[in-house]
């Protein structure tokens, strides 16, 4: 699995890519997906606004977006972050930028597997799923 993380944002958080590349293929395999390439792109509200609208037809911002591009089986896909919701989000949780980012990864990735999070139990299920990965790396 190729991971990249594209930074289109100033003051982008820095990330052990080895570490977050083995979190991601921990929690595919957890999960009993392959993957092929993951793609994160950090960027700010504005653009994640756009994709937004443009993508998924809402007028709303948002913290993360994925698309999931790959075929059958095959987990191959992007995870767009605004970094502008994650210093607010970091903030309130009282947590690190970067605590805060990869949690943010992490959600992306269980989308690409296949998580939802339209119902309020969907929702506490992966937010318990996430910080149990995020006390794992600790």
């Amino acid at each position: 699995m190729r991971l990249q993380i594209f930074a289109e944002h100033d003051h982008a958080p820095q990330f052990n890519k080895r570490d977050v590349a083995f979190l991601v293929r921990r929690i595919l395999k957890d999960e009993g997906k392959n993957s092929d390439n993951i793609n994160v792109i950090l960027t700010g509200d504005d653009h994640l606004l756009e994709v937004n609208r443009r993508f998924l037809n809402h007028n709303y911002k948002t913290d993360v977006i994925s698309f999931e591009l790959g075929e059958r089986g095959i987990v191959d896909g992007e995870i767009y972050i605004s970094l502008d919701r994650a210093k607010i989000q970091a903030k309130r949780y009282g947590v690190p930028l970067e605590k805060e980012v990869l949690r943010l990864i992490i959600h992306g990735v269980l989308h690409l597997a296949g998580w939802e999070d339209a119902t309020r139990s969907q929702k506490l299920r992966m937010r318990k799923r996430e910080n149990a990965l995020i006390n794992a790396l600790n």
